[in-house]
């Protein structure tokens, strides 16, 4: 995992997988609400994200989820949702902390770094997992859109870690909110999610 450490914030984006990008977009999302009428977008965020929870719980409860698959698919998906409790964990979190504290940042973003790994096996083992469509077919389509899931998070990190990796080494020169100057400014001021915590 690519981690820079700086006194105001510590960055790992490289590290972006689902369960990483829901509490991330949340935490800036939540932001664009007045703190004095964030209730009800609370209460539908940390619905949202229990509600990604069922799914997984489902196909894991199916019976023939547990037969034979030549990949380690069903430990992927106890992981899942062992992650997805991290996600959920994360997303109350940033739903009701303002400011977030460094430390919870820190644990985030080494969060995100094991959110990497996982999805990175994730997608090899289901690209390997052609012979689990037939007998545990659940389970290997959750997998499939998992992975999807994982590969799209990882597409906005390609694109967006030059500029994160810019504006930590020049520090302000792609954005400054405090300023309203940057390179980015323009683009991220009306959609903040593009950015990081």
């Amino acid at each position: 995992m690519l981690m820079f450490i700086s006194a105001s914030s510590v960055q790992a984006h490289i590290a972006i997988m689902w369960w990483y990008t829901f509490p991330h977009l949340t935490f800036h999302l939540i932001r664009w609400f007045p703190k004095s009428n964030r209730l009800k977008i609370q209460f539908i965020l940390i619905l949202f994200a229990f509600a990604l929870l069922f799914p997984q719980i489902f196909i894991l409860s199916r019976e023939h989820t547990t037969r034979y698959c030549g990949q380690h698919l069903f430990d992927l998906l106890i992981t899942s949702v062992v992650f997805t409790f991290g996600m959920i964990g994360f997303t109350i979190l940033f739903t009701v902390m303002d400011p977030v504290p460094f430390e919870v940042k820190v644990i985030f973003h080494v969060f995100g770094g094991f959110c990497f790994l996982i999805g990175l096996l994730l997608a090899i083992f289901t690209s390997m997992a052609v012979e689990c469509r037939t007998n545990t077919v659940e389970l290997y389509y959750y997998s499939v859109a998992a992975s999807i899931l994982c590969m799209i998070s990882a597409v906005f990190v390609a694109v967006m870690l030059p500029f994160w990796t810019i504006n930590h080494f020049w520090f302000r020169s792609v954005l400054s909110r405090k300023n309203r100057t940057g390179v980015c400014y323009e683009p991220v001021k009306c959609c903040s999610c593009l950015w990081h915590i």
